[in-house]
């Protein structure tokens, strides 16, 4: 039975007979104190004593006639913590507000903590019937002999009844309906009942309400699994928490009294041997404790720390606002399933750590779809420390795109295959080209990286080599309006211009754009859009949202299997072969921008897509002896990380197979190889795609300043040189 938002606990049930035997096992062990000799002053308190239990007894027919009234209200809605979760129920985060609690099932919370609460607070507490005279006169004895009370006058019921049905006043009046509510909840209510919702309900400081919090607030564990040493520990806390703290050096002593005196009392009780008692008083306190932390709103455990979720964990905690409002996300008590695998989010993290370690590096931004779109990784960056601009969402993270380079490549690939051209076309590619018109009228020159001359080359060669003057060429045929619109269908949200640069990715795009694009080859043409929540539930756990997959054909299948056929040639045999996964089948393409100032490495399997990106966000710097290397490009080191990313996220599970297209469909173009390189088209007059002007292909051209086609010298990965946009 979990306890509702601070409502009432009046459901049937058994009372714990177990233990309430266990409860009262060993009241024969208890060991006595050795008497003194008679004195006036002893007489006088056994006086004073047996007047305290003659008051107890005239307030006791009062009690009882208020206890057939019906139980008030409860004070105010109780604040529950939501926690966020990791897509196989490990906990990412936690939300809360002023209080901290999670509330828990009785069987949940372990008997040894029980145990503890029991001996410590309440002794009677599964035989009395809700208040103990015997208990408030014991206690009141005690402070008149002057000796620190083991147990307050109050059982466990009435201290309930306190917290959840009355206000904290200090009255007469207020404690007589204590105890009358407490003997009219006893009535209606199981122990374990009240039991539960007593340690649901509870302060143990440090922020925490209830158990569970205050079990991981203080040593990291789950309520389940608290042991003897911890469990005394925190019912040593009940009473006044933030005046026991270990953490703090003026409150040592009294951590070590409380704990002390709650073991004692297990002792006495039974709960606990001699040898426990032994070996729990010898251990100290500091030895399983955690560091005090200031109570925060938004507490990340310490795996979803290493793990760098701080980005991710933003994202949805925007996300659960925007959708549910503040007050149910830090006080409603939600339970967020997000589609992130929290082991493959530290294997990136720590791929991307591991690579760019060294002081002056560049940062690094990842992020990892699944078949059916969601997000199972997601590095930003270094962490909010650093910066709070998401750079894998680019302008959605706070920020701005950066340059593509050469990995927008198979998104004018595709587009040509979807116009009916056969990838076994072939250009010229010189190492540099001018084409009329292309810059704002004036000629577009292109260059391929070291200005190699690949002569006549193929569209599947001229991918894995990315060679700029056949894209280039391609593009100019192609016309950039209607590659823009594909893009736009693939999944690129950047806000792209039909420029025919845009062929060597010298506009800006975001790390998610990319990895939507690709996945929608991956998913032979369906695009699906990227989720990060899996599901969320209120608590009383009924579901509130779900991520559904929806799926947009953009490509036929066929389409999409020739352009994944192209891009296994790039890892096989091209630029891409540094990030190969042995026994995965994998496509993909490496990207390098202008002066290296970029550097991507953005491919698939048929389970999973991932998108890396290097740089330094926020500045024009080019990556020169940085990360161990002496320029950074797409196939080093962000293929380094991609492959280590795509290793781990392969581990223990069947890979699957790409679907091979057969022969290339379209029609095939082809160049006389005794012409000599040129600036002309290489599609001839028959050709079926009109190649228009650039005045009527381009609506508005960019003016020279401005425009995304410099004079352009680009880079590819196999070696390393200066670059321009469209380098891979």
């Amino acid at each position: 039975m979990k306890a509702s938002l601070g409502g009432r606990l009046l459901h049937s049930g058994v009372v714990a007979s177990d233990r309430s035997r266990r409860s009262a096992r060993s009241r024969g062990s208890r060991r006595s104190g050795a008497s003194g000799p008679a004195s006036f002053g002893h007489h006088l308190r056994r006086l004073l004593f047996l007047g305290l239990l003659a008051v107890v007894a005239s307030l006791a027919g009062a009690v009882h006639l208020l206890a057939k009234l019906d139980l008030p209200e409860t004070q105010g809605q109780v604040d529950q913590t939501s926690i966020l979760y990791d897509r196989n129920g490990v906990e990412i985060a936690r939300f809360h507000g002023e209080e901290n609690r999670v509330p828990l099932d009785f069987d949940e919370i372990s008997p040894t903590l029980i145990d503890a609460v029991i001996a410590a607070e309440d002794r009677d507490f599964f035989t009395h019937p809700g208040v103990d005279p015997v208990a408030i006169a014991r206690a009141a004895w005690s402070d008149i002999r002057s000796e620190g009370a083991l147990q307050g006058g109050s059982t466990i019921t009435q201290q309930y009844i306190k917290n959840v049905f009355l206000t904290p006043e200090r009255t007469l009046s207020r404690k007589l309906k204590e105890a009358a509510f407490a003997i009219k909840l006893e009535r209606e209510t199981s122990k374990n009942d009240i039991l539960e919702g007593y340690l649901n309900t509870i302060y143990f400081g440090r922020g925490a309400y209830g158990i569970e919090a205050a079990a991981r607030a203080w040593f990291g564990v789950r309520a389940g699994a608290l042991t003897v040493g911890q469990s005394a520990y925190l019912a040593g806390l009940i009473r006044a928490p933030e005046s026991a703290d270990i953490s703090r050096l003026s409150q040592v002593d009294e951590a070590y009294r409380r704990r002390s005196t709650v073991l004692r009392a297990m002792w006495e009780e039974g709960y606990i041997s001699q040898a426990e008692f032994d070996t729990v008083e010898a251990t100290p306190i500091e030895g399983y404790t955690l560091p005090r932390v200031e109570n925060s709103a938004t507490q990340i455990s310490d795996l979803a720390r290493l793990a760098g979720t701080d980005y991710l964990i933003e994202e949805i905690r925007t996300h659960v606002e925007d959708r549910y409002g503040d007050q149910v996300l830090f006080r409603g008590g939600l339970r967020i399933t997000t589609t992130i695998d929290l082991r493959l989010q530290l294997e990136a993290n720590q791929a991307a750590l591991s690579a760019l370690r060294r002081d002056g590096d560049p940062t690094a931004a990842v992020l990892v779809l699944d078949e059916l779109g969601g997000i199972r990784a997601m590095i930003g960056g270094r962490g909010f420390d650093s910066s709070h601009v998401n750079l894998a969402l680019g302008t959605e993270g706070g920020g701005s795109g950066r340059q593509a380079g050469s990995v927008f490549k198979p998104i004018v690939l595709a587009h040509a295959v979807q116009e009916g051209v056969s990838v076994e076309s072939r250009y010229w590619s010189p190492p540099v080209i001018d084409l009329d018109g292309l810059d704002n009228g004036n000629d577009w020159t292109v260059r391929n990286h070291l200005n190699t001359d690949y002569g006549i080359i193929d569209l599947v060669d001229a991918t894995a080599q990315s060679a700029n003057t056949a894209y280039a060429q391609l593009i100019r045929d192609l016309g950039p309006h209607p590659v823009v619109d594909l893009a736009k269908r693939l999944g690129v949200g950047a806000d792209l211009l039909p420029f025919y640069s845009l062929a060597l990715g010298a506009q800006e795009v975001s790390v998610l754009d990319m990895a939507r694009a690709y996945s929608t080859f991956a998913g032979r043409g369906e695009r699906r859009e990227p989720g990060l929540v899996l599901e969320v539930l209120d608590s009383d756990g009924t579901r509130l949202e779900r991520f559904e997959p929806v799926a947009d054909r953009v490509m036929s299948r066929q389409e999409a299997d020739v352009v994944t056929d192209v891009l296994t040639k790039v890892v096989e045999e091209g630029t891409g072969i540094g990030a190969r996964v042995p026994g995965v089948p994998l496509a993909g393409k490496t990207g390098t921008t202008q002066d290296y100032r970029d550097a991507w490495f953005v491919g698939y399997s048929p389970r999973f897509t991932t998108a890396v990106w290097i740089g330094f966000p926020g500045i024009i710097k080019s990556m020169r002896d940085v990360a161990g290397v002496d320029i950074v490009t797409g196939s080093n080191v962000p293929a380094l990380i991609w492959q280590q990313v795509m290793a781990a996220a392969h581990a223990d599970i069947d890979p699957g197979n790409f679907v091979k297209p057969g022969p290339y469909p379209g029609t095939v173009f082809g160049v006389d190889a005794t012409i000599p390189p040129n600036t002309t088209s290489t599609v001839p007059a028959t050709a079926p795609i009109t190649t228009a002007p650039a005045a009527t292909t381009t609506a508005a051209p960019p003016p020279t300043t401005t425009t995304a086609a410099p004079t352009t010298t680009t880079t590819e990965d196999t070696t390393t040189t200066t670059t321009e946009a469209g380098g891979g």
